[in-house]
Order: structure tokens, then sequence, then C-alpha cells
């Protein structure tokens, strides 16, 4: 724990990148660790729920679990999909830091069933795919839920709990740095929390926070494209042949007018 005012680590942002750091300093270093969030605890989270279910909309992305603390817990584990992982570090080592982020969740209470593996039908499928222009991808996948994912992120929080300091609703209004470095971050309430390291994990909602700290500190970006989607309903016959023997699958296309890759998501 900090004193208060100084950490070894300042972490910005307690969604999964946020959560997950934490976990991995707390677990493995002796350094002290903050938290920081603008969004409510995750108890406050699940309190503010309505009575079917569905979350407070102004709580959705914010807080601690971030976005996928009402989710449906797809955690899709291969490197084939979700991101530039494998070009930035290897293909082997993304599958390996993919292998290890699953135990973590194994480890505090995701489903030990795992889809989309060893299914004899899938070369064919993958043939007939090709067939028509697409790229059927098949991948392991562990379904969490949208009932158990509150209670494994609450297993996480109660691990972080005496080794990391959870500053929920404390907005972070600057990164204080200078020519020698980063030194920490000012609160919206005007404290400063001085920190030896700073790691930014605003997620969504704080990407024009964070596009803005980089234009004012001269740091360079590098942005993905935000994905469009549209939601296609088709009888369950059509997709059946797919979902019974894959559960869930990606299927890819290249737009032969502007190169641009087109995907399924999430099937039901």
């Amino acid at each position: 724990m900090g004193s208060g005012s100084y950490y070894d680590v300042v972490l910005v942002g307690a969604g999964p990148a946020g959560v997950f750091a934490a976990l991995e300093l707390a677990r493995n270093s002796p350094l002290s660790i903050a938290l920081v969030d603008q969004g409510p605890d995750l108890p406050e989270r699940l309190a503010r729920q309505s009575a079917d279910g569905r979350p407070d909309p102004a709580l959705i992305m914010q807080g601690f679990g971030g976005a996928g603390a009402f989710s449906d817990g797809k955690l899709t584990l291969s490197p084939e999909v979700g991101g530039h992982l494998p070009e930035i570090l290897g293909r082997d080592m993304a599958s390996r830091l993919i292998e290890d982020v699953d135990r973590i969740w194994l480890e505090f209470g995701a489903p030990a069933e795992l889809f989309g593996v060893n299914v004899d039908c899938v070369e064919e499928l993958q043939a007939r795919a090709v067939r028509s222009g697409l790229k059927l991808v098949e991948l392991p996948l562990r379904h969490v839920g949208t009932d158990l994912a509150p209670q494994v992120l609450s297993a996480m929080r109660a691990a972080l709990a005496n080794r990391v300091d959870l500053l929920m609703n404390t907005a972070v209004e600057a990164i204080v740095a200078e020519k020698s470095g980063m030194h920490g971050v000012r609160l919206a309430d005007g404290r400063k929390l001085t920190a030896r390291y700073v790691l930014l994990a605003p997620g969504r909602s704080g990407a024009a926070w964070l596009r803005g700290e980089a234009q004012r500190l001269g740091l360079t970006m590098d942005q993905n494209p935000v994905d469009l989607g549209v939601r296609v309903e088709v009888p369950a016959p059509v997709l059946s042949e797919l979902t019974d023997s894959l559960y869930e699958f990606k299927l890819l296309y290249w737009s032969r007018t502007f190169d641009n890759l087109v995907r399924t998501f999430c099937v039901c």
C-alpha cells in the first residue's frame, strides 16, 4: 500500500487492462500500487441494477471491471482474432500470454468447460468457407456468462483489496510530467499522486482524455480504426450447422472493392 500520495505504480483505469496489471504487480512484486477509476467500485455498480438485472446505463462503461462487468464474458483464446498482439510481440509470445490470462480467469472462478476444440468436422467446414470466399477461424472459447462475470470480478477485487489502494469515483485530470520524465497524476479534486511509474488504461470512455493528454505532452499516437457493426438475424437452421459444432466461430471476408476486413462477432 502507498502512503496516500506516493506510490511505486499508479494505474489509471480499472477495466480489464488495469485489473490484470494490478493482479500481476500485486502478486509478483513488493511495489506499492494505486488503481484509479472515475467510475464506482464493483459493489456499488452491482447494487445499482434494476429489477430485471440491467445495469444503470451511466455505469456500463466506467468503474471496477469496466464494460466487461456486465458483458456476456466470451473469452476467445486465440491470437487469430481480437487485436494486433501477434504483430507486436510475435505469435508464440501472444499465445503464451493468452494461456496465462486464461489460467488467471480459471483461478478466479471462470467455468472449466472449453468450447470449440477437437471438432471433427472443422476441416470440411473450413473448405466450404474457402469455396464461398470466406475464412473460417476455429478458436477455443471460454464462456463466463453474464451471471458469473460479476462473481469472478468480485474474487479478483478481493485479491487486490489488501495489496492495492482502490481509488474509485476518482477522476484523473492530468498526467504530471516534466523534462526529467513522468512523475504521477493530478486528480480532479486537486490532489497529486506521485509515482515512479504510471500505466494508462482508461478504456473507450477515457479515450478523448488520453488523446488530449498525449497531444499536450507531445506524444505520438497510433490508434486502431473503430469497427462498425450491424445486427443480422436469420432463422436458427441457417447457422445451426456451424453453431451446433463450433458454438462460437469467426468468418472473415475481405471486400474486393476496398480490401476491408468484414467479420462475424459474438454469434448467438
